[in-house]
């Protein structure tokens, strides 16, 4: 399990004790082993000399940000606007000068680290994006500050300083990002933070925090390179975002128009016209279908977990087996006329009743029998549900082409 690895207490008890409630420092010698196999200084050579675009990239040093197209070249034919190729030498020269090289989201182009975002999003049932923080000594890119993420680090190389403080508020939601807060409301979320604590993580220590709790990371002697796993969460505010969202296509009460003048000048009314949208909101939550709510939501927070790449050219699975692909999610409903319907992030399909256990044995195989659907469908009707699940993007060839050890070594 991906967990495991990365914290020092059980997946069990991580996610029952510490997950959204306090910090954990883990060492590497709490851990089963390091992290090189993930990401590493040669991993980061490979991953800025094969393509990528200024947009994945940020340079800061002391909450300033420094341009990253100097030096580049625009790409002909690209369109106009296009972020260019990301210049190396650039790079090598912001590092020099002080500056933290943050990489976005490198779980879409870094295979082990694809692996990882997948495992970790599918046993802590919240999406996950990894970005890469390379620092050079006695440096820091962002000062005090907190996020609107849960974020578990993984220490590659070198070592950091970390000065952790008290949430100044409990859960905070994307609307209350730091970054978005005026000078007077940080210094107010400053002065109402304590002090929680000052650790130093080295090379294949981790690091998890709950979000809102204030970090200052710093480097000492030598240059840090680490993984921030960011963790957004799926929170009560998503369901109440969704229940309403399904509300408003039934209430034509909830669509109409008010004036806000007469609601500005008149408090009462204000009052009364707010009592009776809550009311109806209740009586939609009392009707509504919670699968469908539920769905809704799952689908909206995970958009950001990419499944992993299929191979683009037609082929066969290997010995007529499959597994469901990283990072799709799915649902399968039983349908009035027998037929079971089955709907992913994008594509709807009708299939026939007896596909549904199979399609629910995903979840905890995640292997797809190809013979099974044989004895339940006959050959025809299997190969024809199995291709069409291939070419949906739900499952993918179990074998060469699609197994994943390949990629994860790859």
């Amino acid at each position: 399990m991906a967990l495991e690895r990365c914290v020092s207490t059980s997946p069990d008890d991580f996610r029952d004790r510490i997950f959204g409630r306090r910090h954990l420092h883990s060492t590497a010698a709490e851990l089963p082993g390091g992290f090189a196999d993930l990401f590493s200084p040669e991993a980061l050579d490979d991953v800025l000399a094969t393509g990528l675009r200024t947009s994945s990239i940020r340079l800061l040093r002391d909450n300033v940000e420094a341009p990253v197209t100097k030096g580049t070249v625009t790409e002909e034919g690209d369109s106009p606007g296009s972020a260019p190729f990301v210049s190396t030498d650039t790079v090598r020269a912001a590092l020099a000068s002080g500056h933290t090289l943050i990489i976005r989201s490198l779980q879409r182009i870094h295979p082990p680290l694809r692996r990882l975002a997948h495992e970790l999003s599918a046993e802590l049932g919240h999406p996950v994006r990894i970005n890469a923080f390379i620092t050079p000594p006695h440096s820091q890119g962002v000062d005090l500050h907190y996020d609107v993420e849960d974020v578990l680090v993984l220490q590659i190389a070198g070592s950091k300083s970390w000065e952790l403080r008290t949430q100044p508020f409990t859960d905070p939601l994307p609307r209350h990002a730091w970054f978005h807060s005026t000078d007077r409301r940080r210094d107010e979320l400053r002065s109402g933070s304590e002090p929680l604590a000052e650790l130093v993580l080295n090379e294949g220590d981790s690091l998890y925090f709950p979000r809102g709790t204030f970090h200052s990371p710093r480097t000492r002697e030598d240059l840090s390179m680490h993984l921030t796993i960011a963790i957004p969460p799926v929170t009560r505010h998503d369901l109440l975002t969704e229940l309403v969202a399904q509300a408003v296509g039934d209430d034509d009460w909830l669509r109409g128009t008010v004036s806000l003048d007469d609601l500005e000048n008149d408090g009462e009314l204000a009052r009364g016209l707010l009592l009776e949208a809550a009311e109806r909101l209740a009586a939609s939550a009392k009707s509504a279908d919670t699968a469908d709510v539920l769905w809704a939501v799952r689908k909206a927070a995970f958009r950001s977990v990419v499944p992993e790449p299929v191979p683009v050219l037609p082929g066969t699975g290997a010995g007529g087996l499959y597994r469901l692909r990283d990072g799709a999610v799915f649902r399968v409903t039983e349908e009035d006329d027998g037929s079971a319907l089955l709907t992913t992030r994008s594509h709807t399909a009708r299939l026939p009743a007896a596909v549904a256990p199979a399609l629910e044995s995903l979840r905890r195989g995640p292997a797809l029998d190809f013979g099974a659907l044989v004895d339940a469908l006959g050959v025809n009707d299997a190969t024809e549900v199995s291709q069409a699940l291939v070419g949906i993007g739900l499952v993918s060839p179990a074998g060469p082409a699609g197994d994943r050890d390949e990629e994860t070594a790859a």
